[in-house]
């Protein structure tokens, strides 16, 4: 708190008055309009004007720095003030009678609540702040000083006193050429502008060209002509320095016990300055001009009178008798008036320096409380956590008065090692204490580290123990699928010093000592503590430190024996760790004798994972890349799991577009496994074959529709195809999941982040629930903390779910991939959809057969072929018909199946090229691919700029979807950065659809390369597709490729071309 000022002043110092207020010898006071305004904005008058409320609303406001935009406009200011997330515009100004004026765009303004609003109050409070600091004005959007930092000047100032004003011209600075060449215009500069300005609206008074200044405008004008050329007369061109001054005091005792008194300024680097060898400018800010340097600093902390009153005696001398108490009155007013303490001690002829410091501690391991005393000679004062009001000691001891000036310096000095050793003081026991580590701390690191000379009074301490606690931990299998694990803490060799769960709370608490049960104290170390604590808090130890994990828990369990490498783990328990998480290699079973299939390397260490999955009855995801085939290895675990366990039936959930190709899966991988599709309106009719079937295919919209009837089937397993259709586990369809009743659970998704982590959350909620925690749990522990960066916690996810999630990418197995794979997936069409196939064919039909009764099948091949095309425009989007405008169109089953298909690449981080023989169709393809905010490329028959998109394409920052047709790029292109292919209408010409894949499937290609074909099941695609393995010569003709070569279509061709589909098997 400040040392108060006392008004008796000894009559033998010219340096009367300091910190009183008074007015100067020529009782000069601020008379700008800037300064008449300011006592309006003293917080006695603000708080007059406003409620006790706003003000100190207000005075908050201006506290936390809250203001900007502070702009002064001659007869008031205004500014913008941040109030929570809204910004107010208030204005404070004077009205007529001298009276404070405040507006503002607040509700409590403008409702009439409040004259003079909270914001008004900060704004008010924090320019009066702003400008008595002089520089600090600088940082407000006044205009008089917006762009002035840096800006340049053509203005040139000359300035001269005559008494008790001062005459200033100003020059505009030479030719427009010469101005331009000093601040790159003609016109003014921010800095000529300032100045202008405030000569316009402070000074009143000219004399012919001259500015008649008064000395508070001068202080002004100095203060925008920083960066002007300012010259004054018998001094010479001013140089503004950017440093303050600062009053000094220097004390000089006599040898008849006087003390001489000398004071000076101090500016940067110790340079000091006699007052009297430069002008005194008494404003806002106060100037000192150095006569000698012509040097121009600001002087912000000390009053104008008082570097007056310096000026003019700048030394004095204090006798010997003046008093203690004259004394102290001087070094109270110095200390108002900016003079630093240390220049105050030396003043009193009685000071006294402490003989030394006496610390007395207190206290354990805990807590300590420490005393901290002065001694000065056979007294001893206690050192506060805040000097003393008075530095002056007096007391009677029997019929001795002693009084003394205290060393307020050095005992602030004792006081601050006491606080930098890790003490706080409180004033309610008056004295500095420490709790927890930092009592321990202080006792080991910081006690020792007081100076020497101090007396130091300590009672008995805790022994400190030389070695830091380490952790011993044994894992042992139960059985079943639960494990055995024990720990304990052991601190040189000795154990049952400090329990395992104790010593996982303390690191939790952040502790670093801890008390032992000997009472003796150990440091933890968090090196290598710290990973012991972070895999053990996910498992529930009791006071014992024993804890039963379950084989969920086995991420944790092997990031806990990473943490202990001496750890004790039973053979069987690190067999399964090293198969689980990856450290081992991973030994295949037998695979069953019923599985056709071939599984390449990659593949057989999936099913090695998933078998050991099966066999200790754990959950996992298979979230290997697309097209690495998770379908087959999910096959040879059913096949595997049948022939050892017997028959039971398992669920398949996977989109509707894919049905079909798990039919044709197991119809190809394993014949031996009896497959139910469970679709169409007519499934209801096979629910007896449920519990019958080996594997019961289904989708998810109707997992959520016949989830009644589903979760009434115990199943081996349940399975999710493309597991990321429950990414929102706030779905009916994520809910219809978790009701399925199945002894093991898997999820095959070659994205299972799609988005966020919450994605994966939903997975294993359907998977095993309460694995990853409750949803708050996750987003608390995980979500909020990795999204901030938290690089430990990405660790601690990954730790946990390691042992549950396959994930292979392509590249990681590149060797053991063909180098193209093809896949053909059918998609099936809606009511709708279906309704108008059928209605254009039996359209057709009639014109087809009409037409070849009239001309003769040889001669109907033209109509042929544009029947088919209508046929395959139907396949591929309606839209293409081109019926007229407002006729309703179903949408098309194709193009939702393209969707997905599409959005599962560019999620994996795929390349794809996309043909189709339609412009059309390209158009609304990459309408989609809009709408999924997928970046793509096109190029068509138009297209000029061919090798530019080609370029695009090949960098591997390039958009990942090249739209292309078949006539401008079926040929001709490399486009080898591509490592998939999607044929959305085929041409059905083996020759002709190789030519398009090759563009990607060619020399340079590094990649392997997944080819799809999207086919409309049962319909003239579907047939077409069949007769080109079947008639290569027939495909030519029926896509038109060549209507004159190759062989005619026969009436035979043309019947099975024109069957119709079966009745909307499909359709639900």
């Amino acid at each position: 708190m400040p040392i108060p000022f006392v008004a008796r002043r000894p009559a033998t110092t010219r340096w009367s008055g300091f910190g009183s207020g008074t007015t100067n010898n020529r009782g000069i006071h601020p008379v700008s309009k800037i300064e008449r305004f300011l006592p309006l904005l003293e917080p006695k008058a603000l708080r007059a004007e406003a409620s006790a409320k706003a003000f100190a609303a207000g005075e908050k406001m201006a506290e936390i720095a809250s203001v900007d935009d502070v702009v002064f406009e001659g007869t008031g200011v205004r500014g913008k003030v941040r109030d929570g997330n809204k910004t107010h515009a208030p204005r404070i100004g004077v009205d007529g009678r001298r009276k404070l004026d405040a507006s503002c765009t607040c509700d409590a303004f403008v409702d009439g609540w409040e004259k003079v609003c909270a914001h008004a109050v900060a704004l008010a409070l924090s320019f009066r702040e702003r400008y008595r600091e002089g520089g600090d004005v600088a940082t407000t959007t006044n205009p008089w000083v917006e762009g002035g930092v840096g800006a340049k000047s053509n203005r040139r100032l000359q300035i001269a006193r005559r008494g008790e004003v001062w005459h200033v011209k100003v020059f505009t600075g030479g030719s427009a050429i010469e101005r331009a060449a000093r601040t790159g215009s003609t016109r003014p500069s921010p800095v000529d502008r300032m100045i202008d300005h405030y000569l316009d609206q402070e000074v009143d008074h000219t004399d012919a060209d001259e500015y008649v200044l008064e000395e508070p405008q001068l202080a002004g004008l100095l203060y925008f002509a920083r960066e002007a050329q300012v010259g004054w007369k018998g001094v010479g061109r001013l140089r503004f320095s950017p440093t303050p001054l600062t009053l000094r005091i220097e004390a000089e005792p006599r040898d008849d016990g006087a003390v001489e008194l000398h004071a000076l300024l101090e500016g940067a680097e110790g340079r000091r300055f006699e007052v009297g060898d430069g002008e005194i400018i008494a404003g806002a800010p106060t100037w000192y001009v150095h006569k000698e340097t012509a040097e121009a600093f600001m002087v912000p902390h000390t009053p104008p009178w008082v570097l007056e009153a310096v000026a003019k005696q700048a030394k004095i001398v204090l006798p010997a008798s003046i008093g203690a108490e004259a004394i102290d009155t001087l070094s109270d007013g110095l200390a108002q008036v900016g003079v630093p303490r240390r220049d105050l001690f030396a003043l009193a002829s009685d000071a006294k320096s402490p003989d030394t410091f006496v610390v007395t501690v207190e206290g354990d391991a805990h807590r300590v409380r420490v005393e901290l005393a002065a001694r000065y000679g056979h007294v001893s004062l206690p050192v506060a956590g805040e000097d003393p009001e008075s530095a002056r000691y007096t007391a009677t001891i029997g019929d001795e008065v002693i009084s003394f000036y205290r060393d307020l310096e050095a005992e602030a000095a004792a006081r601050k090692a006491l606080l930098d050793a890790g003490l706080t003081y409180r004033d309610d026991e008056g004295a500095f204490v420490a709790e927890a580590d930092a009592a321990i701390e202080f006792v080991v690191a910081g006690l020792p580290l007081l100076p020497a000379e101090w007396e130091k009074r300590t009672p008995k301490l805790p022994k400190i123990r030389s070695s830091s606690p380490s952790a011993r931990v044994s894992v042992s299998g139960r059985g079943g699928s639960v494990l055995d694990v024990h720990a304990e803490v052991v601190v040189d060799d000795e154990e049952g010093l400090i329990s395992f769960r104790d010593l996982l709370r303390w690191l939790h608490e952040g502790r670093r000592w801890v008390e032992l049960a000997d009472g003796s104290v150990a440091k933890l170390d968090p090196k290598v503590l710290e990973p012991v604590a972070e895999a053990a808090g996910a498992l529930q130890f009791d006071k014992d430190g024993h804890a039963q994990v379950s084989t969920l828990e086995l991420g944790p369990l092997s990031q806990l024996l990473s943490a202990v490498p001496t750890a004790e783990v039973a053979k069987e328990v690190r067999k399964l760790l090293s198969a689980m998480t990856g450290e081992g290699r991973r030994r295949a079973p037998r695979k069953a004798k019923a599985l056709n299939a071939k599984l390449r390397p990659y593949q057989r260490s999936g099913f090695a994972w998933l078998w050991q999955l099966h066999e200790n009855k754990m959950t996992g995801i298979l979230a290997d890349d697309m097209g690495l085939g998770k379908t087959v290895q999910a096959l040879a675990l059913l096949t595997k799991a049948k022939e050892e366990e017997g028959p039971a039936p398992s669920l398949i959930v996977c989109p509707t577009s894919v049905l079909s190709v798990w039919k044709q899966e197991v119809e190809k991988w394993a014949p031996s496994l009896s497959v139910l599709v469970w679709h169409g309106t007519d499934r209801m009719e096979n629910a007896r074959l449920l519990k019958k079937s080996d594997l019961v295919v289904t989708s998810y919209a109707l997992l959520r529709r016949d989830i009644d009837e589903l979760s009434k089937i115990p199943f081996r397993y349940a399975i999710l195809d493309e597991a990321q259709y429950i990414k929102n586990w706030t779905t009916s369809t994520a809910k219809a999941a978790k009701k399925l009743k199945a002894e093991h659970r898997l999820a095959l998704t070659g994205t299972p982040v799609e988005n966020h982590l919450l994605d994966l959350w939903a997975i294993f909620d359907f998977l095993a629930p309460g694995f990853l925690g409750k949803l708050g749990e996750f987003q608390k522990h995980y979500v909020r903390p990795i999204e901030e960066g938290d690089d430990r916690v990405v660790e601690q996810l990954r730790a946990r779910v390691r042992p549950f999630i396959m994930r292979r990418k392509k590249e990681d197995v590149a060797q053991d991939l063909p180098k193209k794979t093809e896949q053909t997936l059918f998609v099936h069409f809606g009511k709708s959809q279906l309704g108008l196939y059928n209605r254009i064919l039996k359209s057709v039909r009639d014109e087809i057969e009409g037409r070849i009764e009239e001309v003769g099948v040889e001669r109907a091949q033209m109509t042929v072929l544009a029947a088919l095309t209508r046929l395959r425009q139907v396949c591929c989007d309606p839209k293409l018909l081109g019926l007229p405008e407002g006729t309703p169109l179903p949408p098309s089953a194709k193009l939702e199946a393209f969707k997905e298909l599409i959005a599962d690449c560019v999620g994996s981080g795929r390349k794809v090229l996309v043909f189709s023989q339609f412009v059309e169709m390209q158009k609304i393809l990459g309408q989609a691919l809009d709408e999924l905010d997928i970046e793509h490329l096109w190029l068509h028959g138009a297209t000029k700029n061919r090798a530019e998109l080609v370029e695009r394409f090949q960098r591997k920052d390039g958009p990942p979807v090249f739209l292309i047709s078949l006539k401008a790029g079926g040929s001709g292109l490399t486009l080898t950065e591509a490592d998939t292919v999607i044929h959305y209408d085929p041409w059905w010409n083996p020759a002709v659809e190789d030519q398009a894949t090759d563009r990607a499937h060619r020399i340079g290609q590094d990649k392997p390369v997944m080819v799809y074909r999207l086919v409309v099941e049962d319909t003239v695609e579907q047939k077409m597709v069949e007769l080109g393995r079947r008639k290569r010569e027939i495909a030519e003709s029926a896509l038109g490729r060549d209507a004159t070569s190759g062989k005619k279509l026969t009436m035979e061709d043309i019947e099975e071309l024109l069957r119709s589909p079966a009745a909307a098997p499909w359709d639900v």
